[in-house]
């Protein structure tokens, strides 16, 4: 594989600036806060991505009306998901993390993401403004359908969370290691495997595909849908650069050869990308 001028990894980037500013100003330096923020991640991330997942089914559980009228509605609905959108994509960039650093260990920052989404998510889910009667109610066979391609999706979704490996989707994990120095952090390899051989970010596929699939069509569902799509292209093209950063040559030779979003083939591609950010840049 040829070689370049080696990038830093981001994430080798936030280890050395954790060690440092070393554990002098840390928030969170001992046991009991560590297991308090993993059981936010938990009941806050958790919680917040199982009631969007419903919210997406059945609508809002219980609706507040704020009375702002159709377009106050959508103006707040936009602001919901804006304010996912700015937490999610703010706290995930290097030059925060490497600011959060210097408050916040490295090992912490992901059940602190999740936690914060979580609240974001929460937040849409509990101010949501329905707006008007649904423009289309699919019944009988065809909600069936929808029901299936969203479980399918969902599927997908777990599938391939799986093929990472060591996936961790609440951040849990760092912490937990946090305080036991005979555990070293694992390696973080580009290794393509089940879904990630047909697209480079098949989660946002399959998000993109349960978003669209929820049996709900009211203006407001259609707002967030659309909101939604646009988030996740731009989100994908962003944390894209991030993987070149970290894997080099390696990630462009999977570019070249594996679409971003959708297959262009139902063959997967057979070549074998694997390597270790030390050895692929």
């Amino acid at each position: 594989m040829p070689q370049d001028v080696p990038s830093e990894c981001k994430l080798t980037a936030v280890d050395e600036a954790q060690a440092v500013h070393g554990a002098g100003g840390q928030l969170i330096s001992r046991k009991p806060g560590a297991f308090a923020l993993i059981a936010g991640a938990y009941l806050l991330g958790g919680g917040g991505m199982l009631a969007w997942l419903a919210f997406l089914l059945m609508g809002p559980l219980v609706p507040l009306d704020f009375g702002l009228g159709g377009a106050g509605a959508l103006f707040l609905d936009t602001l919901l998901c804006l304010l996912f959108f700015t937490q999610h994509s703010i706290m995930v960039r290097r030059r925060f993390r490497l600011w959060l650093t210097r408050r916040v260990r490295a090992d912490f920052h992901g059940a602190l993401y999740a936690s914060a989404s979580g609240i974001c998510l929460l937040a849409l889910v509990g101010l949501w403004q329905p707006v008007g009667s649904a423009l289309w109610t699919p019944a009988g066979p065809v909600r069936w359908l929808f029901l299936t391609i969203f479980m399918a999706a969902g599927a997908g979704a777990w599938w391939g969370s799986r093929s990472l490996g060591d996936f961790d989707a609440l951040g849990v994990k760092p912490a937990l290691r946090a305080f036991d120095t005979q555990k070293p952090t694992p390696a973080n390899p580009l290794i393509v495997r089940g879904p990630y051989r047909w697209v480079r970010h098949p989660l946002y596929l399959f998000s993109l595909i349960i978003i669209w699939s929820g049996p709900i069509f009211t203006a407001d569902r259609l707002l967030h849908n659309l909101i939604w799509t646009v988030w996740i292209v731009i989100g994908a093209g962003m944390e894209e650069r991030d993987l070149v950063d970290c894997f080099g040559n390696a990630y462009r030779s999977y570019q070249q050869s594996v679409p971003m979003l959708f297959p262009k083939s139902l063959k997967p591609s057979n070549k074998n990308f694997g390597a270790t950010p030390e050895n692929s840049r």
